[in-house]
């Protein structure tokens, strides 16, 4: 007779199953880190700590290569010098002054520079002119004249100014903004030249195993060998009784009878067959 199985027990089924996970999980990731390098640089995984569980902990790591790191940290060094402000401007701190007195003295030096010839010889040519008219310095007639001269000379400055205004906020802007520009552009030499790019790591899934099922499987076949172990050998027990039974019954009451039927005499009335054999019968 053959014991049913103990059925499995379902906290160490599910500890397997997740060992299984885990380790299932583990090589799963490791297929897929991959380490790759090119002109730029190289990426590379390393195993930098564990977890509680026991299961390892894994970072990605980026090195450039020799050339792009030189241009990294040169372009970081300049990064750094513009936004310490030594390039002024926007980067400065100070605030740009676009009205009309914020440009006031650079349209001035601007314009002098360009009118103040011109009316040194307009102011000669004037004075030689009254001169020339007898109107000499002192005189109301002179001082008049001169006062008109002046006016003109004036009048000429600020048209020059007014037009050159926009011109010379325009100009202004873009010296303010030159060092922001020259950032800009130094970042992105700094990120974009010295950033590598990698292919996309191919993905590979490894199959976990149904450890769960399996226990279930084999708990289940376990089960069906002992029904049917037991099925036969209660099939034999049976069989062997009704034979049993049918021989001191039914089937060899006559030479039973015969055997035990009567207590007296004790002769040979006949034989009887049992098991194959010849046996005498009393009477």
């Amino acid at each position: 007779m053959h014991d049913a199985p103990t059925p499995p027990d379902p906290y160490q089924t599910a500890n397997a199953q997740t060992q299984s996970n885990l380790a299932t999980a583990k090589a799963t990731q490791e297929m897929n880190m991959v380490n790759q390098s090119n002109a730029k640089g190289s990426l590379n995984y390393t195993q930098t700590g564990t977890n509680p569980d026991g299961t390892p902990i894994y970072s990605a790591n980026t090195t450039l290569s020799a050339p792009m790191q030189g241009i990294y940290d040169k372009s970081t060094g300049l990064v750094n010098s513009l936004l310490g402000g030594s390039a002024g401007g926007a980067l400065s701190g100070k605030p740009l002054d676009l009205s009309y007195n914020g440009t006031a003295a650079a349209l001035d030096k601007l314009n002098k520079a360009r009118l103040d010839p011109q009316w040194a010889q307009a102011t000669d040519q004037q004075e030689s002119k009254l001169a020339a008219q007898g109107v000499t310095p002192g005189t109301p007639a002179y001082d008049n004249a001169m006062r008109v001269f002046n006016q003109g000379k004036n009048d000429a400055y600020n048209s020059a100014n007014l037009a050159d205004y926009q011109t010379s906020a325009n100009n202004a802007l873009a010296e303010y903004n030159a060092p922001l520009a020259t950032l800009g552009s130094v970042y992105g030499v700094a990120n974009s030249s010295g950033s590598p790019t990698f292919a996309n790591t191919p993905t590979s899934n490894v199959a976990g195993t149904n450890v769960a099922g399996l226990v279930e499987q084999n708990y289940q076949q376990q089960s069906q060998n002992a029904n049917a172990y037991n099925g036969q050998l209660a099939g034999l027990i049976g069989t062997g009784l009704g034979t049993a039974a049918n021989i001191f019954t039914g089937g060899t009451s006559g030479a039973m009878g015969g055997l035990f039927g009567k207590s007296g005499g004790g002769g040979v009335a006949g034989t009887m067959n049992y098991g194959g054999q010849s046996w005498p019968a009393y009477s």
